[in-house]
This record gives C-alpha cells, structure tokens and sequence, in this order.
C-alpha cells in the first residue's frame, strides 16, 4: 500500500481523526494533499500496483499546476508518466508527477522536462545566501510548462532553495 503521512483510514473517510487533524491545523499537510493522498489509494486499489511500495512525500499546488513528489523503489518512468496522466484526470489539474531525490540537477530536470537543462550551479551572494542558476536553452523555453518566473517560485516551494532561470 502506497505509504502516506496520514491514517488510511482517515483519507478513505474524509473523516479525520485528531492527530490527523492537528497535521491539517498546523499546515503540516494542506487541505488539498488530502485528496492527492485519496487519489493514490483509489489508483492503487483500482489496479496500478507499482504503487504498492511509493512513499508520498509532498504536493505542492500553485497557480494551475499540481507536482507531486513521491519516492518509488524502482525508478520507472513510465509509471511516473501514467500516474501524472491518471491524476490529471481525475483531479481536474494538470499534475507533474516526480521522484524524490536530494540531487538538486535531478528535480530540475524532472520539473522543466521535456526542456533541457544545461546546467545547475550554486552561486553564492555576498550576504552569504545561496542561489541556484539553472541554464537552459533559450530555444527550449516554449517547453516550459509554465512561465520562467513561476517555475523559479514552484522549485522554491518543493525544494525550499532559490532559483534563478537563465536562457543561453
């Protein structure tokens, strides 16, 4: 069964029970995560059985775009693809579905897929911040599945690090 943060039971009900709903209270999960979560479940137990050993780590909803952030034993992507497209239909909102990884390089290119990424470098301000540069094609920028501005805020969101998009 797919793992996620909060009882089975409570996110088949819609009924949350309070240490569920303390998460809830607390923004530790948002309201919207437990419908994701709902649709994993009925996914799984609808016949997508690669689902079984996911782990569910986060969504991030902004703007109209929903990414998903799991972690999956075996990397596959056609899962990813099939479970993005199956969440998309049945939440009503386009979702991006990518694996869980402490590679920075990695959930951009997951992210901005199918653009190329040239590269990903750290730079380091003079008040000590870090922010990271991506560069990528200026030709690929029409691959983006969102504008420049708004993917810099969404890596934000999913990976809590600055992002600067630079087209070359």
């Amino acid at each position: 069964m797919v793992k996620i943060p909060l009882d089975t039971i409570c996110v088949k009900t819609g009924v949350l029970c309070p240490k569920c709903q303390r998460k809830i209270d607390t923004q530790e999960i948002r309201d919207y995560e437990v419908s994701v979560m709902k649709e994993l479940l009925e996914l799984e137990e609808s016949g997508l059985r690669e689902l079984k050993d996911a782990h569910y780590v986060k969504s991030v909803l902004y703007k109209d775009m929903l990414v998903l952030v799991v972690k999956i034993p075996r990397n596959s992507d056609a899962l990813l693809k099939k479970l993005s497209k199956e969440l998309s239909e049945s939440l009503k909102v386009k979702v991006k579905v990518i694996e869980h990884t402490n590679d920075i390089r990695k959930i951009v290119a997951q992210l901005l897929s199918p653009a190329r990424v040239l590269g990903v470098n750290m730079v380091w301000l003079p008040d000590g911040t870090q922010i990271y540069s991506v560069r990528v094609l200026r030709s690929d920028e029409r691959l983006f599945p969102m504008d420049k501005n708004s993917l810099e805020e969404l890596l934000h969101l999913i990976t809590g690090e600055y992002f600067t998009i630079k087209l070359e």
